[in-house]
């Protein structure tokens, strides 16, 4: 899924008025918390910068199919807390967590933890 068409999935979801800017944003920062908080941890880390205007619209985000509607969910989320609609958003959370718990469980049980150094004193 690339960047384009998250926004434009989450925005067909849930009309919004609010700035795409914002929503690159907040995909930089979820991208950002995969990376850091699944590849990573597997040695499988990839080099990040944030999204901006300036981000090509075909720029493919990290989950893959069949889990990237974790990005579609995130943003609804994102979209129904700035607008204050919290029952919306617990519904959005709890949709959102369980794609993370299972594409973070499908990965983990697929790659190898990352080689640790031993300490040494």
């Amino acid at each position: 899924m690339t960047v384009t068409d998250a926004i434009r999935l989450a925005d067909l979801t849930r009309p919004n008025e609010l700035d795409r800017e914002l929503k690159l944003r907040w995909l930089s920062g979820l991208d950002g918390r995969l990376n850091a908080e699944v590849l990573a941890p597997h040695g499988n880390a990839v080099e990040l910068s944030p999204y901006t205007q300036q981000t090509p619209p075909k720029t493919e985000l990290l989950v893959p199919w069949p889990y990237d509607d974790i990005y579609v969910r995130y943003l609804v989320m994102m979209i129904d807390f700035e607008n204050g609609e919290f029952a919306r958003y617990n519904n959005d959370a709890a949709a959102f967590n369980r794609i993370w718990q299972s594409w973070a469980g499908f990965y983990t049980h697929n790659h190898s933890p990352a080689a640790r150094t031993a300490l040494q004193f």
